[in-house]
């Protein structure tokens, strides 16, 4: 196959202007064949006569001359990597395209002064003479906090070496742009979008309560490490989301600025504060918007039964509350105010743990039908685990056990039928060693590897390493009262991507009637519970032998959880003691007033 003349190759063909053959070569007759006069048949015969010899060795090896014509680098090549390259925000592996000014250091400044997200470049069929040509392109970059911009130009090429190349200056980057001058950005926000309740009550203002506010959390003035980490739509002065909601959704709250793109000299863009938009350097102009909403999944009514059930607690207390059905966060108490202990105290849970204890041993094989026995003192890993006040109840159900809180016949079960891994795996399954992403600071619960007898049998309990929240601990009551385990959630809108499927808990079922008894028959059978509430007393002790009292007993937090209808609750009285004693008439609070 005979491929087409182009420029700077004619030497393969002695320089005619005609195609189809060799001059001085003809295919019947040979070298020594009869010229053709010039002009007939459209052939030209000057040029330069190729000798016989000659002749021969291009016929021999001129399938491997023309696959080398049909290989050279054509300009499409280059086109296409640079557009590829900049849509990649590569900027790099860009400039190995171009020759001539640095591309890199150019297009990157651009991209870092308008505060660029995405980019998308259109190339068009290039057009060469010889050694050089262009190609038309249109950009479009899509803008932190702002409208999309773009603008068309011109890619320069030229050949060099056989190669096709960008011929790159700052011309080429957008029209215009001379040397040592960049494009950058102002801004003017306009309303900032508020944080909501699920009513519609605010709870950004002055009026909400600090457990609210802490949640919503607090709006202040950017500094150089805000600018760096928010982009160029911001200055440092600028009013941001400091913490909580504000922090997490300021894209959101903040809206599109209404922003003017200019052309300055690069030391101006690199200046303290903003740069100035005068008519000779505004380059664009574009329309912004006001910021939105929040829409949490607060509800007044609950929250507001929440604050009031622990206002008059003894100890710093923290109460969460959310819907089993929906896995939404309902309340987040706090007293005193100043801490989110609800969201962000850590705390060994005790035994209100015990729900995942007993859901992994019905997992693993055990019966509501079985009996378990209580004595006072019961060794395993050769450490004695005792019951709270010495009491020993002999023979029990497995409900009577879960709902007097028997801690050596829990033990003694788990020493005989579980390992450390599946304890451990039936944590994780209600939601434990996995982070709790509500939009606010939280810490992830923590269960970690079983890796003694003794570790077994204290975790198993709610004691040894574990550490969890209010939050986290609402998650297990509200599981055993829906039948799964559910990621909490605190945004309703925007709605949260991405959230972790529900996980059904198998026996969930098995254990509601052994929540109740706790209620009726159990450790909280002396708190005034009104109508069917569900739940597990806590008594998580912390501390070391240096903190216990004459009868060496360790100091403890006091903890209920526990559901009654579609609300799930957590309550904490921290260092306050005995969980029935404690945090049981809290919580009955709490229940007995739900709406």
């Amino acid at each position: 196959m005979q491929p087409p003349a182009s420029d700077g190759y004619e030497y393969l063909y002695g320089g005619g202007s005609g195609g189809g053959g060799y001059d001085g070569y003809d295919a019947d007759h040979g070298a020594s064949g009869s010229p053709e006069p010039e002009g007939k048949g459209g052939k030209s015969r000057k040029g330069l006569i190729i000798g016989a010899s000659s002749v021969l060795a291009l016929a021999l090896t001129g399938g491997g001359i023309g696959w080398y014509v049909w290989q050279l680098p054509e300009p499409e090549e280059a086109t296409t990597a640079f557009a590829s390259h900049w849509e990649a925000q590569d900027y790099e592996a860009l400039a190995e395209t171009t020759t001539g000014d640095d591309a890199a250091q150019i297009l990157g400044g651009i991209d870092a002064g308008l505060g660029v997200d995405s980019i998308d470049v259109n190339v068009g069929e290039p057009s060469v003479d010889g050694g050089e040509g262009s190609a038309s392109y249109d950009v479009t970059v899509s803008l932190t906090n702002a409208d999309d911009w773009g603008w068309e130009g011109e890619l320069p090429l030229v050949r060099d070496d056989g190669e096709w190349w960008i011929d790159f200056s700052p011309e080429v980057a957008y029209p215009g742009l001379g040397e040592g001058e960049v494009l950058a950005r102002t801004a003017v926000w306009g309303e900032r979008g508020h944080i909501l309740a699920a009513d519609g009550t605010r709870l950004d203002g002055p009026d909400a309560s600090g457990s609210l506010q802490m949640l919503a959390g607090s709006l202040g003035e950017a500094d150089e490490d805000d600018v760096e980490r928010l982009g160029p739509a911001y200055s440092v002065g600028d009013t941001i989301g400091v913490d909580g909601l504000q922090r997490t959704y300021e894209e959101h709250l903040a809206g599109e600025a209404a922003t003017t793109i200019v052309m300055v000299d690069a030391e101006e863009a690199q200046g303290e504060g903003s740069v100035d938009a005068t008519e000779d350097n505004t380059v664009a102009t574009l329309d912004g918007s006001d910021g939105e909403d929040i829409t949490t999944s607060i509800d007044m009514d609950v929250q507001n039964t929440a604050a009031n059930a622990i206002i008059d607690a003894d100890d710093p207390a923290g109460l969460v509350a959310m819907r089993p059905s929906t896995g939404e966060v309902l309340a987040a108490a706090n007293v005193p105010g100043g801490f989110n202990r609800a969201f962000e105290g850590q705390y060994p849970p005790g035994s209100a743990f015990k729900i995942v204890s007993y859901s992994a041993l019905l997992d693993n094989g055990m019966s509501t039908e079985e009996t378990m026995n209580c004595p006072e003192e019961y060794e395993l890993g050769g450490w004695p685990f005792r019951n709270a006040g010495e009491a020993e109840y002999g023979s029990q159900s497995v409900t009577e056990a879960f709902a007097t809180s028997c801690n050596t016949a829990l033990v003694a079960e788990l020493g005989d039928r579980l390992s450390g891994e599946q304890l451990q795996s039936s944590a994780e399954q209600f939601g434990m060693n996995q982070p709790l992403d509500v939009g606010v600071t939280s810490h992830e619960p923590v269960f970690p590897a079983v890796d003694s007898a003794t570790m077994l049998g204290s975790q198993g309990i709610g004691q040894g390493q574990i550490l969890t929240s209010p939050l986290h601990m609402a998650t297990l009551p509200s599981a055993i009262a829906d039948g799964s385990w559910r990621h909490p959630v605190l945004v309703n809108e925007p709605e949260v991507d991405d959230l972790p499927e529900p996980r059904p808990i198998a026996n969930a079922e098995a254990i509601r009637p052994m929540m109740r008894a706790v209620i009726t028959d159990g450790t909280a059978e002396d708190v005034d519970f009104e109508g069917d509430v569900f739940g597990k007393t806590g008594t998580a002790e912390y501390g070391t032998a240096e903190d216990a009292d004459d009868d060496d007993e360790l100091p403890s937090h006091a903890w209920m959880v526990g559901y009654k209808g579609d609300v799930a609750f957590a309550l904490i009285v921290d260092g306050g003691g005995g969980g029935s004693s404690v945090a049981g008439p809290l919580a009955a609070d709490f229940t007995n007033g739900l709406p």
